[in-house]
């Protein structure tokens, strides 16, 4: 049962065209774009290889030269003696005016908190309160951008407040066309900030979108939790905000047009935000290191007391001038933060700033912040690649592989290419991202090489196997199952020549079939003739192991010893031959039958096997005396009135299991010397 349908199913491979098996494939590589869950785990595993593809970048040094500088509240800022005897804490607002005030002795692009001023731990602070707003009064210019959510302390925003909000708000012509963006984002529990600085002319921006995913549907299909999108707006009580890196480039313009191709763009200047509106950030690079940082730091302690500093050497008669352990001198000058994007944040090891990225689990937010902004400044977030830029790398490989397959048919050949073309393409990824910053599929082309791969040699498989059982069939008709086995398992050693060896020989032939032949039409000869060989060919081939290397007239040659070594092939020829007799026997009892007797001769000598001719046209035989000895044995049966001869060179490899009537001396036609012959009777 188990045989007959793996027939079935090898039947319905040999049926198959290779039209049919490239229909098949094609089908199979959509039905993998298209089914969703698999879509899903290969857009996942494409994600996954994005990532590997941005931590194998190398970090891309900004210099002095970067528009941006990084001002951290690290772990000197909150160590610092003196900043702690000023403001009873590394970070408050009291500091954060006295910051702004050193950024203020200079022009900086922009002025940037990565910080909430709406709570913190002096939440009753008002003179801490008037310094940090007199402070931004002194340029109206400088930005500050606000957390709004504190979960808290709950209090219901007044209308006022609204108001006070909606000055930030932003008119996007366009933003329907992008359906990721129709939710809002809700804070369940916000604070407003506090009166005096609400009504300063601090512009309050959403801090880096981590809210927004939070809060709302996953704003790609990623099922990682890595911070890799830029959300450049939000919505909030029917209003759209900037996010913290758009708002400080803005400068104050609120009226922007989306494309649907996801161009954003406003007078002076313009953003790709890609196909869904949330382009992917494009890391410079693994936050910071001490000998090399890819943007410049420095620590929020060294801002506040060279301001302090400063304002020491302007007026010393003030009471903090007398603080023990104030610098004398700046620590840092303010022209170290001219023409810069200045971005204020928390570094420090455990803070609640701290996001999931693909560097670190515990990332400081003010890092991705400058990542945005940088992306933002020169508008080289990552670009996916075009869908037809996709879809021709997906068909390309499997044609490469296809080429290369027929063209080098060895399966290590096939093999190696697959892997190579493989490698060839993720070098190809990992290059168009760090060159052009383009995000090129690595799943979807490799799943089309392996199913390529497959499909191709399912179709050679099926190709092959139709050629094997195409000339197996044909073959078979003129060499044993073993000497087909033998071609099949060592296709090599079908070649010119041979090799010598020692084999038992058998000649068959029916006696008195000329008179016969002329006294019967050509298809009653022709019919009896295909019964007779059907019988002793099945005998000689399939019961006893032997090969029929040609049938001549009504005459059959056999051989014993090759291409298997090691096998009783006399005796093997000698119980064939008893086993013929015993077939005519029944031959000649079926009434229908005519009677029929064949004369058999057996010897076993040394002759040369296998291949004679020339490159084009090889006959695969047997040459040497022993061939004609055996063929002189058949034809003196007659004399003998025998039914088997065979020579003594044979009785002696079966006289201890052949039953024989020793007939004496003979002389063979084309031999000198005698040769002792025996006749079979039977098995001892």
């Amino acid at each position: 049962m188990g045989q007959s349908g793996r027939n079935r199913r090898i039947g319905f491979l040999k049926g198959l065209s290779s039209l049919q098996i490239g229909l098949f494939l094609v089908g199979l590589l959509l039905l993998c774009l298209a089914w969703e869950p698999l879509y899903k785990l290969t857009f996942a595993g494409e994600m996954e290889t994005l990532t590997i593809r941005q931590k194998l970048a190398p970090p891309q040094y900004r210099g002095e030269h970067t528009p941006i500088a990084l001002v951290s509240v690290d772990s000197r800022t909150l160590g610092n003696p003196v900043m702690h005897q000023l403001f009873q804490s590394g970070f408050s607002r009291p500091a954060a005016g006295y910051a702004v005030r050193f950024f203020n002795r200079t022009r900086p692009q922009m002025v940037i908190f990565d910080a909430s001023f709406n709570g913190g731990t002096h939440l009753d602070d008002p003179a801490g309160d008037r310094l940090f707003a007199t402070s931004i009064q002194a340029k109206p210019l400088i930005a500050s951008v606000l957390i709004l959510e504190n979960e808290t302390r709950p209090v219901p925003l007044a209308a006022g407040t609204l108001k006070a909000l909606e000055k930030n708000t932003l008119t996007v012509n366009g933003l329907e066309n992008f359906p990721k963006f129709k939710r809002e984002f809700r804070y369940n529990n916000l604070n407003p900030p506090y009166p005096l600085l609400l009504n300063s002319p601090m512009r309050y921006f959403s801090a880096n979108s981590s809210g927004f995913q939070a809060n709302v549907d996953k704003i790609a299909d990623d099922s990682s939790d890595y911070s890799r999108h830029w959300v450049p707006f939000v919505l909030y009580a029917g209003k759209i905000y900037p996010s913290l890196a758009l708002g400080a480039i803005l400068k104050g313009r609120t009226h922007l047009s989306l494309s649907p191709q996801g161009e954003l763009s406003w007078p002076g200047g313009r953003i790709d935000l890609g196909r869904d509106g949330l382009p992917l950030i494009n890391w410079r690079g693994h936050g910071v290191r001490l000998d090399r940082p890819v943007y410049p730091e420095y620590s929020f302690s060294d801002v506040v007391l060279s301001e302090l500093a400063l304002e020491c050497q302007e007026n010393p008669k003030q009471p903090v001038c007398a603080l023990p352990g104030l610098p004398s001198q700046p620590l840092l000058l303010p022209e170290q933060f001219e023409n810069r994007y200045v971005l204020t944040g928390f570094t420090f090891t455990n803070s609640s700033d701290e996001h999931v990225t693909i560097y670190s689990s515990k990332y400081p937010g003010v890092y991705i912040v400058a990542n945005m902004l940088d992306n933002a400044l020169h508008n080289d977030f990552i670009r996916p690649a075009p869908v037809w830029l996709n879809w021709l790398m997906a068909l390309a490989l499997p044609l490469l592989l296809t080429v290369i397959v027929f063209r080098f048919p060895s399966i290590l050949m096939s093999l190696l290419s697959m892997v190579s073309l493989g490698l060839i393409h993720f070098m190809l990824c990992i290059e168009a991202y760090q060159r052009w910053n383009l995000w090129l599929y690595c799943i979807y082309p490799l799943l089309s090489l392996l199913v390529c791969f497959t499909g191709l040699y399912l179709y050679r498989y099926t190709k092959e196997y139709k050629h094997r059982q195409q000339m197996r069939y044909a073959f078979g008709k003129y060499v044993s199952p073993a000497v087909l086995q033998m071609i099949e398992q060592h296709p090599e050693q079908v070649t010119l020549g041979g090799e010598r060896r020692e084999m038992t020989f058998l000649f068959s032939d029916i006696r008195g079939f000329t008179p016969f032949s002329d006294q019967n039409p050509p298809e009653v000869v022709q019919s009896v003739l295909t019964d007779y060989f059907s019988t002793m060919n099945g005998i000689i081939m399939h019961h006893y192991k032997g090969s029929i290397n040609k049938l001549i007239g009504d005459a059959i040659m056999a051989y014993w010893g090759f291409p298997l070594r090691g096998e009783d092939h006399a005796f093997l020829a000698v119980s064939a031959a008893l086993a013929m007799q015993d077939a005519m026997t029944l031959w000649r009892e079926e009434s229908s039958n005519k009677p029929l007797y064949i004369g058999i001769g057996i010897h076993t000598g040394d002759a040369m096997v296998g291949n004679v001719g020339s490159e084009d046209f090889m006959d695969f035989t047997v040459v040497g005396d022993a061939v004609n000895v055996a063929s002189r044995l058949e034809s003196i049966t007659k004399v003998y009135g025998s039914k088997i001869i065979i020579s003594a060179d044979t009785y002696r490899q079966v006289k201890d299991r052949i039953a024989v009537r020793y007939l004496g001396w003979a002389e063979l036609k084309g031999k000198v010397d005698k040769i002792e012959i025996y006749e079979p009777i039977g098995f001892l």
